[in-house]
């Protein structure tokens, strides 16, 4: 049992308590909000935390300029918002038995420091250990029954063998009809992922060993607080075309469990590598966001959810071009993540027919943000949420998966992964053929 205690503290076990969440895993290249964190602790360490306001915070945690406004920017709740949760997360998952926990209570820019007192587990009582009686089993057993008990189990044991050799199990029902040629035996699937444009770190190594040249503080303070880094004389910044999202990643590891599962391994390049006429007449997954990806910006073109960024105070939203009954005409992960209290992203999967051959399939997996991506993977990849996909379809009156649709689907989400994924709703584009 763990019971907790605001209690006084030394301040040194309140500063001992803020390097150990500084230097965790969990907030690993967090840097603005280990600089926010820093901040507030030392505030209320100093006892100046009771004058902390969103003004205060933004100003002189954040750098905002003196004529800021809270009602016009929501950066400082936003930032306090992924603070607490990151918090929250670290105490749960990584050091639940840190002896003082730092919580930021809702409502408040001042963190408080609370002191753990954990019982230690009440000893397991053993009892006396009685000798078997004197059953079947404890009986002595002759040679030739254990001789032939073994080389039946020889033999069966082999055929098993044999018999698993020779036969892989087929993919699950719904996942053949869902897949459908993706999971042919010549499928010959192509995973493409879109590789955004991004600045990448060079270092080059010192002689004699030293601290590196930077000319910009912030950039030489964050190089210095990631772990494993080498020296370096110098380091700069460098244009790659070779960086996917993570949860673009996580979307192809569950894809290719399912087509490795039923024996098929998929040929996977970066979308740099590859132009559109490529994926003519292939069997593809294609993973990546409008604005990243052109291809998929194509694919997603005249559909009736598309991603898109309507203006510049928006992200990345699912726009539903003709809205039903009880729908959203936007799926916007900033609104849906303030309503929820907690980061939310939505993914958005699109069937249709491969260029070039109606027999072939493409499969467009997109989303808000890369776990958005990841999500729509996951669900793609369920046999239980397609089952349930498969049965709304059926209500509607269709035979089975058409040839060519949209599912918006939705997930909590924790940095950069997805936690879980909901149905939201779907759009189908042609009709099936029966």
């Amino acid at each position: 049992m763990q019971e907790s205690l605001v209690s006084e503290l030394q301040e040194i076990e309140k500063r001992e308590a803020l390097q150990r969440v500084l230097a965790s895993g969990t907030f690993h290249r967090a840097d603005q909000l280990k600089t926010l964190l820093r901040y507030v602790c030392e505030r209320a360490i100093s006892g100046r935390g009771e004058g902390l306001d969103e003004y205060t915070v933004a100003v002189e945690a954040l750098g905002r300029p003196r004529n800021y406004t809270p009602l016009e920017d929501g950066t400082v709740r936003n930032r306090i918002h992924h603070l607490r949760h990151r918090l929250e997360h670290y105490y749960a998952l990584e050091n639940r038995l840190d002896p003082v926990h730092i919580v930021l209570p809702k409502g408040s820019y001042c963190p408080s420091f609370q002191r753990q007192m954990i019982e230690a587990p009440a000893a397991p009582r053993l009892e006396a250990l009685r000798p078997a009686p004197q059953a079947v089993w404890n009986r002595p057993v002759p040679l030739w029954s254990v001789c032939a008990i073994s080389a039946i189990a020889l033999v069966l044991a082999a055929a098993g063998w044999w018999a698993g050799g020779k036969a892989r199990p087929g993919p699950d029902a719904v996942l053949a009809e869902a897949w459908g040629p993706l999971l042919a035996k010549n499928a010959n699937p192509l995973i493409c992922i879109a590789t955004s444009a991004q600045l990448a770190l060079i270092q080059r190594p010192p002689e004699p060993p030293g601290k590196p040249t930077v000319t910009s503080p912030d950039l030489l303070e964050w190089y210095q607080s990631l772990p494993g880094l080498p020296p370096s004389k110098q380091i700069y910044l460098g244009p790659s075309l070779t960086a996917p999202f993570w949860g673009d990643v996580a979307g192809v590891l569950a894809v290719s469990r399912v087509l490795e599962g039923v024996g098929i391994t998929p040929e996977v390049l970066p979308e740099s590598s590859i132009q559109l006429r490529g994926m003519n007449k292939r069997n593809v997954l294609m993973f990546g966001r409008p604005g990243f990806s052109k291809t998929t910006d194509l694919y997603l073109a005249e559909k009736p959810f598309r991603v898109r960024i309507p203006d510049e105070r928006h992200g990345n939203v699912i726009w539903n071009v003709d809205p039903k009954p009880g729908e959203l005409p936007e799926y916007d992960n900033r609104e849906a993540s303030r309503a929820a209290n907690r980061d939310v992203a939505f993914g958005l999967i699109t069937v249709m027919p491969s260029l070039g051959d109606p027999n072939l399939r493409t499969i467009v997996l997109s989303g808000t943000l890369s776990p958005g991506t990841q999500a729509a993977s996951e669900f793609f990849s369920s046999p239980k949420q397609l089952q349930a996909f498969l049965r709304l379809l059926r209500k509607e009156g269709h035979a089975g998966f058409p040839p060519s649709y949209q599912v918006i689907v939705r997930s909590n989400i924790f940095d950069t992964s997805a936690l879980d994924v909901q149905y939201v709703t779907h759009r189908v584009i042609s009709k099936s053929r029966n």
